[in-house]
């Protein structure tokens, strides 16, 4: 008789699981609280138009990438087209002045060069470090907390060649990089690349890697046909996934997680529990607080979680496919405009054009996507529902305006406006204040938590799974945590852990 693996979830943590379970022989039931698959990984329709809420890139989108193996195990990326944008970021200042972080490593080192000669040394170095890794990708097949002596030496042996590269991205942050640069331009700039200063270099170094292998790209159809193509694996693999079914309580008995209780008070029995729910709610909700681990309290009580957004999105009735093909166009604004209690600086626009899918011909969805780290605004406006949706709609109107000097006459051409808070993805999600990631990975919190547990002292057959296990988040995560209890898992069942990839 197969043994049952409930998973709480069905965000690509929770696809994964089910279908890493299902290759491995075990049944597998996924209760999910919404109506659609994916999680943080989602979209949705407005009128024609498509809105994206999640992917801006996704690592491993070609073979170039170890982790493309996951997505082909899991037929994430079989028959999918993928863009790969010329350039990640562009800022633009007041002054006119352009920074442009091509994805491609040689014509990045040639403008910025162009952009600022007295930064020759650091640029240069900058941009070895994207080649360096470039060439050197590791295995992720395995879970790290079934390594052996041998699988640790293996690894750094392999790592030699960039050891101490590594090193140096590890413990320095992206602040203190730029403050390498002479140009004022770039010590501005560099910092709000990936909106933390405090942020290790490991992160954009790693990220520009992949970009520049073109291994990053966006896949075609947005991140809820992503979701939605694990889903049906899921399916066809014969694992069972169930919608508007809330779990509240993981039941425990002599010490064991033994299944799980619905909202609407139905018990499901299980030799084994997944949660790929948001780890807070799990821990204090799920689990009543019985289960505290130490490094996890640790970590909630006084680590910095990465910000919330607010993304005000339009559909608008322009062809804007001839404007600059990149990630996100930054802009520096004339007037600060207010989001919650904060003042943002920068306006950065997602122009959709490249993805035809999304928008009818001739159209665009364009999103502007600010970060927002006073939840506790959010959460106490939105208890009025009148004043948050007053406030969203003052802060589209604001971006309707700036957006009217990149594009002449875009108000006039609006057919669709979508304002996402922190409150947003709190309904939709349950996610801990909202934040769409975790943990900021500083070169400190790197050096203290190399490992977040999986497990939970005096709590056996549950595993955590997610983002919150792997920070600082981010799809990718979902499937490599997932993955990894599966194995952990079928070393307790004394088990091959197997995997495959869907026929075509």
């Amino acid at each position: 008789m197969e043994k049952k693996i409930v998973v709480i979830g069905a965000g690509i943590a929770g696809l994964s699981a089910g279908c890493y379970a299902r290759m491995n022989g075990y049944a597998v039931d996924v209760y999910e609280s919404h109506r659609i698959p994916g999680g943080l990984c989602t979209a949705w329709e407005k009128g024609d138009y498509t809105i994206d809420g999640c992917l801006h890139w996704l690592m491993g989108s070609s073979e170039a990438d170890p982790f493309n193996k996951f997505w082909r195990e899991l037929g994430a990326v079989q028959n999918r087209k993928f863009h790969n944008h010329e350039a990640f970021y562009r800022f633009t200042n007041l002054d006119g002045r352009t920074f442009i972080l091509y994805c491609d490593v040689d014509r990045l080192e040639k403008h910025m060069m162009e952009l600022s000669p007295e930064d020759v040394d650091t640029i240069h170095y900058f941009c070895n470090l994207i080649r360096k890794f470039s060439r050197h990708t590791m295995s992720q097949d395995k879970a790290f907390e079934l390594f052996n002596v041998f699988n640790v030496l293996s690894m750094m042996w392999k790592m030699i060649p960039v050891m101490k590269d590594f090193k140096y991205c590890l413990r320095t942050s992206l602040q203190e990089f730029a403050d390498r640069f002479r140009d004022p331009f770039l010590r501005e700039i560099f910092p709000i690349i990936l909106n933390a200063g405090e942020m290790s270099m490991l992160a954009i170094i790693s990220t520009m890697a992949a970009l520049n292998n073109k291994a990053a790209g966006f896949p075609t159809g947005g991140s809820l046909q992503f979701s939605t193509s694990i889903e049906k694996r899921l399916r066809e693999l014969g694992g069972n996934i169930y919608y508007r079914k809330r779990v509240i309580k993981i039941l425990v008995a002599d010490g064991k997680a033994t299944g799980i209780v619905l909202e609407d008070g139905s018990a499901v029995a299980a030799d084994y529990v997944i949660s790929c729910a948001d780890m807070h709610t799990t821990l204090n909700k799920l689990l009543g607080g019985n289960y505290g681990c130490p490094q996890h309290e640790e970590l909630f009580a006084g680590e910095k979680i990465y910000p919330s957004s607010v993304q005000v999105s339009f559909g608008v009735n322009m062809d804007l496919s001839e404007e600059p093909d990149c990630v996100s166009d930054l802009y520096k604004l004339r007037e600060p405009i207010e989001i919650g209690k904060r003042k943002m600086e920068w306006l950065g626009i997602r122009n959709f054009s490249f993805d035809p899918t999304l928008a009818p011909k001739e159209k665009t969805v364009i999103e502007c996507f600010f970060y927002s780290d006073d939840f506790r605004f959010w959460e106490v406006l939105y208890k009025n529902k009148r004043a948050y949706k007053a406030e969203k709609e003052r802060i589209a109107a604001c971006v309707a305006k700036e957006l009217e000097h990149k594009y002449p006459g875009f108000s006039s051409h609006i057919e669709v406006v979508d304002v996402a808070t922190p409150m947003t993805y709190v309904r939709y999600t349950g996610n801990y204040k909202g934040s769409y990631m975790t943990w900021v990975m500083s070169p400190d919190f790197m050096k203290k938590y190399q490992l977040i547990q999986k497990d939970l002292p005096g709590l056996k057959n549950f595993w955590l799974s997610g983002m919150w296990v792997l920070p600082p988040g981010g799809v990718p995560t979902g499937a490599k945590t997932s993955r990894d209890v599966l194995q952990i898992i079928c070393k307790l069942d004394r088990r091959k852990f197997r995997t495959t990839e869907p026929k075509l």
